[in-house]
């Protein structure tokens, strides 16, 4: 597992051991960033609600977002995390919290932070509800007026096309994995 692009390209990062984890593959990880290239462009804050190795935010920091949140509730995660944001020079870009997807959420909205994109990659058979999350997204306002969540899952996962506010724009299938990208569908702060 390695950086693919930007600033730390090639970087090699700590992948995490264990029979319930699949880190985002690094074909998936240069296929999702190059079909956002024009929001990254644009992007000042990058959200990982499943921080996991942390290989999508720090993808995000190295492609030029200038900060990344990583939420994972796993302590092992978190340890690993922080161990590549320390290979990649990147801990001044990051806040990391030992949490579950939900309590990051209301940790965003307490501190006001607004996203431009938001990563939603759960462990498949631990059941984690994606439309719940994005129900909550929706809920507390945390994804600014052009910002996307992107959500990888199976490609047997059959996501609606709406969820509250949020419309699905694009899918992109790679192998087995479909990730699905959602934007807000009426705007209203």
């Amino acid at each position: 597992m390695r950086v693919i692009a930007g600033e730390k390209r090639g970087t090699k990062l700590v992948s995490i051991d264990g029979d319930f984890i699949r880190p985002t593959t690094d074909k998936v990880k240069g296929a999702v960033f190059n079909s956002v290239q024009v929001e990254l462009r644009e992007a000042q804050v990058f959200v990982d609600l499943f921080g996991g190795s942390g290989a999508m935010g720090i993808e995000a920091l190295s492609r030029g977002i200038p900060q990344a949140y990583f939420f994972d509730i796993s302590r092992n995660s978190i340890g690993i995390i922080k161990k590549n944001l320390k290979l990649t020079g990147f801990e001044s870009k990051a806040i990391v919290k030992n949490c579950s997807a939900e309590e990051g959420i209301g940790f965003l909205c307490k501190n006001s932070v607004k996203c431009d994109m938001i990563y939603m990659d759960p462990p498949y058979k631990d059941g984690i509800s994606m439309i719940s999350i994005v129900e909550k997204i929706c809920e507390k306002k945390i994804l600014n007026s052009d910002g996307i969540i992107m959500m990888e899952h199976e490609k047997s996962v059959i996501m609606p096309i709406t969820i509250k506010s949020f419309a699905k724009y694009k899918e992109k299938k790679y192998g087995t994995t479909l990730v699905s990208f959602y934007s807000w569908e009426n705007f209203d702060q």
